[in-house]
């Protein structure tokens, strides 16, 4: 099974309940875990043997900034990230509002990045499945449990500018990640 497929059979009963738990863990602990892997610049996640980012968003609805922490998957300076929202009918948030507004923040270890989101197509996005799995054998229960295609989408980071415009006067939307400042 791979992410553009989904399940073709109903979801059991005991897996729709555990898929409503793993999201609602999920999303209570979502300060607590960006917390977690700013202050401890990522290392947190290698207990899990996991990478994960914070990436940062804007609402395409309310416009404010969204922050969730995600696990990703290096291909080569790209970063991908599964769509899967523990598997329920919905894609999550953050998937349509990158899909709204493609610019977004990450933040890996001690660096902040500009990135710009791009979907990989379905069957790019089958052919780096295996990969997916092979680092996270635990996401193979998604696409069990709902009959939705799973998004893939690549974080492009982009091309770093010098501004001569102090970092306040810029809009909100067009942060730039200057080298060596805090930038989190």
């Amino acid at each position: 099974m791979t992410p553009t497929t989904g399940s073709a059979t109903p979801v059991p009963f005991v897996e729709r309940i555990k898929t409503r738990i793993e999201h609602e863990v999920d999303t209570r602990s979502i300060r607590l875990a960006a917390g977690l892997l700013r202050l401890t610049k990522g290392r947190i996640a290698r207990l899990w043997r996991r990478q994960v980012l914070v990436l940062t968003t804007r609402g395409r609805r309310s416009g404010r900034e969204r922050t969730v922490p995600l696990q990703y998957f290096p291909d080569g300076d790209d970063l991908i990230v599964v769509a899967a929202n523990s598997g329920l009918p919905s894609p999550p948030g953050w998937y349509f509002n990158l899909t709204a507004q493609p610019r977004a923040r990450v933040e890996v270890g001690d660096r902040t990045l500009e990135v710009r989101a791009e979907e990989l197509s379905a069957e790019e996005a089958t052919a780096f499945w295996p990969r997916v799995l092979q680092v996270a054998p635990d996401y193979a229960r998604y696409p069990r449990r709902t009959s939705r295609r799973i998004p893939l989408l690549r974080l492009v980071p982009a091309t770093a500018t010098t501004s001569s415009v102090p970092a306040t006067a810029r809009p909100a939307e067009e942060p730039v990640w200057t080298p060596g400042r805090g930038n989190g």
